[in-house]
């Protein structure tokens, strides 16, 4: 007869346990960040469906993990016009979908000051909120040039500080500077977009593709994470390997 080590046997209790306890619910907080200056022009209607898929794919995440997750999106829609915040903090079951009367590009790419106004709004709100997760997603088809109140320093440090909560953030981009730049404001999850009516859509499949899967590995591992610190830890490693193999 093979002998079961004492702690192995402890370690397989608690874990039943675990399974056997009501789940915590963690409220998933899904940010977007969408360019809507005027070179978005080309790519309305891709941009708007795919952002719609979002949506979807939210709502399909939130059915998925119903017993566990919560899930609310904001949609902060920016150019030199303002920040449009179509969805704030709106639970997906309310959420609307996005139309052509409410994302109209025009202008310039004040990309900083979307950045730091939004995340740092966010990021009051849920300060000292427990059993959270943030998924934050820049979308942009330019270069910044036209921010007023915040700068690549200032975002850097906000998306620090983020991060070290275990805030997840990616950056889609144009052009072949994207790395760069994400790399400016601390983002090291990037994707290049080309932003063509095909490429739009193709960058929306695997951006969904990433969420469902950040959602799946959360539900699965933050159960056996009980303190804060570790809870912690594990949203940082999820963080880190969000565009990596987003099979789901």
């Amino acid at each position: 007869m093979r002998c079961v080590s004492s702690n192995k046997v402890g370690i397989k209790r608690k874990a039943m346990e675990k399974k056997n306890e009501t789940p915590i619910k963690t409220q998933v907080y899904n940010l977007v960040i969408l360019d809507k200056s005027g070179s978005m022009e080309s790519i309305r209607t891709q941009a708007i469906n795919g952002y719609n898929e979002t949506l979807g794919s939210i709502r399909a995440t939130q059915l998925k993990f119903i017993d566990t997750q919560e899930h609310f999106v904001s949609l902060a829609a920016f150019c030199n016009c303002g920040i449009d915040m179509i969805h704030d903090m709106t639970p997906i079951k309310d959420a609307e979908n996005l139309t052509r009367e409410n994302y109209n590009p025009c202008c310039c790419t004040p990309l900083f000051d979307a950045i730091g106004i939004s995340v740092k709004a966010l990021q009051n709100k849920l300060a000292g909120e427990p059993n959270t997760a943030v998924i934050v997603t820049i979308i942009t088809d330019g270069q910044e040039n036209a921010s007023k109140e915040w700068n690549a320093k200032t975002v850097n440090k906000l998306i620090e500080d983020c991060k070290e909560e275990g805030w997840t953030f990616s950056f889609i981009g144009a052009g072949a500077d994207v790395l760069k730049v994400a790399t400016t404001i601390s983002i090291t999850n990037t994707m290049l977009w080309e932003n063509t009516p095909e490429g739009t859509e193709q960058m929306f499949k695997r951006e969904n593709k990433a969420r469902m899967k950040y959602c799946k590995m959360f539900n699965a591992g933050i159960m056996y994470r009980t303190c804060a610190d570790e809870q912690r830890t594990f949203k940082k490693q999820l963080s880190e390997e969000y565009y990596k193999d987003e099979e789901v």
